[in-house]
């Protein structure tokens, strides 16, 4: 690969002159190469970076490429949207990138609703079912990427992600006044947090995100291998123990800021979550209600981190994603064209 740009594939490293020889290198997206054990068939997953992945096998040389299977015919049949790879600065001036979606049908010059997926770093594109989704119902979906530091991550979204909105509506995709957020686990623990530091977003949503590091740091059935280690020394980002940075612990929980909040936030939980217990979601509900703000809370009882685990449950939570920003992002378009 290469950092600006999409150049994916595969190269052999020769041992005895350490040289590096790539065998196929383009802006396809190639995934889980298998090599057989006699060396002649190399098998992998491929596809055009918008569409699902299929199953490829060719010569070692990555020669008589052939394709395995056709896993989604229906695909063919419906429209996906093309993606783009996106360069920005965030407030710091760090040069990050994010992956783009356009909507379905778009068309230049025309503003969109548009729709931040958060989590960590993004750069690849492929595949991605709910921004699929959401383009088939207009909107435009942007992954950004933030520059995460131990003790302020926080800090750390509301630089990239903003600057992320500025550089989209710079382009003339997004429309400055629908613009929506939403992030699951790490996500959505890093979008309750934005939306207590801005108001630029009309729609959030929390999917299995955690909102008080002080009650999750000692609730979970995976208590001493995730719930500690998350934020004293991964991803959380904490950077110690919550005796020795008490501080960063109340700062880096939503819930003693929530008051700010005025972005109308939808929080969605699964009752069997063993990542991020469904009591997070319950206090972020509450604590919201309690302050008067807009809230919903949806509970998958029988759902996990995700949080469905059926079919009809999944269908349920996508469409429930999909009319909370068109109850939030399309509903001033709309009064705009009556008469």
């Amino acid at each position: 690969g290469e950092p600006d740009r999409w150049r994916r594939g595969l190269s052999r490293l020769d041992l005895r002159t350490r040289q590096l020889l790539p065998l196929v290198a383009d802006a396809s997206l190639y995934q889980r190469f298998q090599v057989s054990r006699d060396g002649s068939t190399v098998i992998f997953q491929k596809s055009d970076g918008d569409r699902p992945a299929d199953l490829y096998a060719a010569d070692a040389g990555m020669t008589n490429v052939r394709k395995l299977t056709d896993l989604n015919p229906w695909i063919a049949q419906t429209s996906v949207p093309a993606s783009e790879l996106v360069s920005y600065r965030d407030a710091d001036g760090k040069v990050l990138h994010g992956v783009l979606r356009y909507p379905v049908g778009y068309e230049k010059g025309k503003r969109y609703p548009t729709v931040f997926e958060i989590y960590e770093t993004f750069f690849d594109n492929g595949f991605n079912g709910r921004a699929a989704l959401l383009a088939n119902h207009g909107y435009a979906v942007f992954h950004p990427s933030v520059n995460l530091v131990v003790g302020r991550p926080g800090e750390s979204w509301a630089k990239g992600v903003t600057a992320a909105a500025n550089r989209l509506i710079d382009l003339g995709i997004a429309d400055p006044d629908r613009l929506g957020v939403h992030g699951t686990s790490y996500g959505g623990y890093a979008t309750v947090l934005l939306v207590t530091e801005t108001d630029r977003f009309k729609a959030a949503i929390n999917i299995s995100g955690k909102v008080d590091m002080v009650s999750f740091y000692t609730d979970s059935e995976r208590l001493g291998v995730r719930n500690t280690h998350a934020p004293e020394k991964s991803q959380d980002r904490i950077g110690g123990t919550l005796w020795e940075y008490p501080e960063r612990f109340i700062e880096h929980s939503a819930i003693f800021r929530l008051d700010r909040v005025k972005t109308p936030l939808l929080t969605i939980s699964g009752d069997q979550d063993p990542n991020v217990p469904a009591n997070q979601s319950r206090e972020l509900y509450y604590a919201l209600r309690r302050l008067g703000k807009d809230v919903v809370w949806v509970r998958y009882v029988n759902g996990g981190h995700r949080p469905p685990n059926s079919v009809d449950e999944s269908i349920d939570f996508e469409q429930r994603i999909v009319a909370w920003y068109d109850k939030y992002l399309k509903a001033p378009a709309a009064a705009a064209t009556q008469p």
